[in-house]
């Protein structure tokens, strides 16, 4: 199967490669020991109360003299490793979480057979949304302990989050089987029956649940829902009526642990995340809203508020939150990496690219703001700086060909693209075929002026049988190519196999149009246009270009139909082209049953009193002619022959001329638009 490019997002490559950057510097790794680990930054501790700011420092000390003391002995590694293991709890306690993860990185580096830094590395990826490095993490964790029940149900609640309900029912059936988990296990099997559509079994488990802890009053909610799902109206009314805010709790040693070493704000932190995952979003939110008016000036409660308001999908609160929390840490880069990731979730991209570009400036070994960074900057049309971007991002990850194809896009899309076709050569050499990057090699090679070996392209893809968009993108292009060299006999079918493919390709139906047009097939043109305009009513050239050809098969009748309606329609764009469209019909048609020539000059001349441009001045000549008035129309072409003696074309000046002479010899003008 060809390789499939993602849309450009950070890799989880760079999940636990790289630090997230603060204010001052950071604690690095010079023993040839910790020749691999990561380096620690500096937190930003103005917005820390100043009891956590002194257990910070203190650790931090600790860290340095260590590894300012030189290359440990072997024996000492060890020792090592359990200070930047403790240096990750405490971050992870005062929602640290950046500093947190490379420090437990560090520690199991030092220290592998730990089950607690495999564990706590888990939890800390989990809190910062990078999922897949939290399966990783807690599957190391699973092979060190087989039967530690905390770390099946937080694999089985990861897998969920991922909607891989599979791998998720496997460990939460695991953890039926452990001590201690059964309840956590039967709520996590009951909300993976209600994503997968099985109340039935959803009930059961909550029920299950619930029999084994009372207190998680929150599963009656849960419950609730379930007799909703299955009909049960009375029964879910019943339940709703007692829900309560007590999550489902599970035994876990070391995140009890790590709560009791807790001092001010960090206890309510952990308080919050813990509702959090748990699923107890409103507890959640309570805790970490009471954190913020609590400690105000506190950059880790707001940071915490925001990242809970984005799990619950409310994103433009959260980045108002990440926002905030970045007035107080300015030079925080991980907050200014999720306030432009959020900023570019939500389309406001010059903001995002703001704050993206600090971020990677802060720190430039941090890869996902570089990425991040990038679709910023595609998106705003700045395509050089996005190749840049990436290939600042390719640096740290040079392996990574989802980001040299995009690096290589935005080359052709900056219209570098004898650069863009060089790297896409070298893709595919190294990938093999690819349909995606043979799509992008024939675009750029057509708009290098070379046709012959873009169609060869093309049809490489066709002849390879490429999955529906793309084999709908190569038959468009092929088409294109042929439109372009008026073959368009051999144009027609392919823009009829790009359509079958992609029934959606408005663009299809619009190209095919002009190439049966340019056959005089207008029946068949017109009936193209129509199937464009069905995708997209609202398209007034394409509605024009429907009428026109309506025209030119002789359908006079039904293009003043077709006007006299678009014109009633509300705020219909093209309105003024459309109104002197339908003056022409009215006046010139070779029907006679569509002439109107009194109308056609009523309208005319309303139009030519809102605007006197010249296309207004023809069609009232038109209409003079049309009532018979040939001196009045006359005298009207010849104004219009002095404006196109000043500005116009030579062939409109010809055409004007000729008109003036059939006014004067008292002849109408009949279907012009036949010429």
């Amino acid at each position: 199967m060809s390789h499939r490019f993602q849309a450009l997002r950070p890799a989880v490559a760079f999940a636990l490669a790289l630090p997230w950057s603060s204010a001052g510097v950071a604690v690095r790794a010079q023993t040839e020991t910790a020749g691999t680990l990561l380096p620690i930054p500096v937190v930003d501790l103005r917005g820390v109360d100043e009891a956590v700011r002194t257990q910070i420092e203190e650790q931090r000390r600790l860290l340095e003299e260590a590894l300012a003391a030189g290359p440990p002995a072997e024996e000492d590694a060890a020792r090592l490793g359990l200070l930047f293991g403790e240096a990750g709890q405490l971050y992870l306690v005062y929602d640290l979480l950046p500093a947190a993860r490379a420090c437990l990185a560090n520690a199991a580096e030092l220290q592998p057979q730990n089950f607690r830094w495999r564990y706590l590395l888990g939890s800390a990826a989990e809190h910062l949304g990078e999922l897949e490095a939290a399966i990783s993490a807690y599957e190391q964790a699973r092979a060190l302990e087989p039967d530690d029940s905390p770390t099946a149900i937080r694999l089985g609640r990861v897998h969920l989050e991922l909607g891989q309900y599979e791998q998720a029912r496997t460990h939460y059936e695991r953890a039926l089987e452990l001590p201690g988990a059964q309840a956590a296990a039967h709520f996590g099997l009951g909300r993976l029956a209600s994503e997968t559509d099985d109340p039935t079994a959803a009930l059961a488990h909550f029920q299950a649940a619930l029999q084994d802890q009372p207190r998680a009053n929150s599963l009656h909610y849960h419950i609730a829902l379930a007799h909703r799902a299955l009909g049960n109206d009375q029964a879910s009314q019943a339940a709703m009526e007692l829900r309560g805010e007590a999550p489902v709790a599970f035994a876990d040693p070391i995140a009890a642990e790590i709560k009791e070493s807790a001092t001010g704000i960090g206890a309510q932190l952990l308080l919050g995340r813990v509702a959090l995952a748990a699923n107890a979003f409103e507890v959640a939110e309570q805790r970490f809203r009471e954190a913020v008016g609590d400690y105000p000036e506190s950059t880790a409660a707001k940071r915490s508020l925001a990242a809970a308001l984005e799990r619950m999908g409310r994103s433009a609160e959260a980045a108002m939150w990440y926002q905030q929390a970045l007035d107080l840490s300015p030079n925080d880069a991980g907050l200014l990496f999720q306030t432009g990731r959020l900023y570019n979730a939500e389309r406001r991209f010059v903001a995002a690219a703001e704050r993206l570009r600090r971020a990677a400036e802060l720190e430039p070994s941090f890869g996902p703001a570089w990425v991040e960074l990038a679709a910023a900057l595609t998106a705003t049309g700045d395509h050089l700086a996005a190749a840049e971007a990436l290939t600042r991002a390719l640096e740290l990850a040079p392996g990574d060909t989802n980001l040299r194809f995009h690096r290589a896009r935005n080359y052709g899309l900056g219209e570098r693209r004898e650069l863009a076709l060089r790297e896409f050569e070298s893709l595919l050499a190294d990938l093999g075929f690819n349909a995606e990057i043979v799509l992008q090699l024939g675009r750029i090679e057509q708009e290098l002026g070379r046709p012959a070996s873009a169609a060869r392209r093309f049809e490489q893809l066709i002849a390879a049988g490429a999955e529906p968009p793309l084999l709908s993108q190569a038959h468009f292009e092929l088409a294109n190519i042929r439109t372009e060299q008026e073959r368009y006999e051999e144009a027609i079918p392919h823009y009829q196999r790009a359509i079958i493919a992609n029934p959606t390709l408005k663009a299809g139906y619009v190209n095919l149009s002009t190439a049966l047009g340019r056959l005089g097939r207008f029946k068949e043109a017109a009936l193209a246009s129509r199937r464009a305009l069905e995708l997209d009513p609202t398209d007034s050239q394409v509605r024009a270009a429907e009428l026109t050809a309506l025209l030119l098969a002789g359908e006079d009748a039904q293009v003043r139909l077709m006007l006299e309606q678009t014109l009633e329609l509300p705020d219909q764009g093209g309105s003024a082209y459309f109104a002197v469209l339908l003056v022409q019909v009215l006046a010139a048609s070779a029907d006679d049953e569509v002439r109107d020539g009194e109308r056609a000059l009523n309208l005319a001349q309303q139009l030519f009193q809102r605007a006197q441009t010249p296309a207004h001045g023809t069609v009232l000549a038109m209409a003079y002619a049309e009532t018979d008035n040939f001196e009045e129309a006359a005298a009207w072409q010849e104004r219009l022959i002095e404006n196109l003696e000043r500005t116009g074309p030579p062939e409109a000046l010809e055409e004007a001329r000729e008109r003036l002479a059939a006014y004067k010899a008292g002849r109408k003008i009949r279907a012009p638009w036949r010429r």
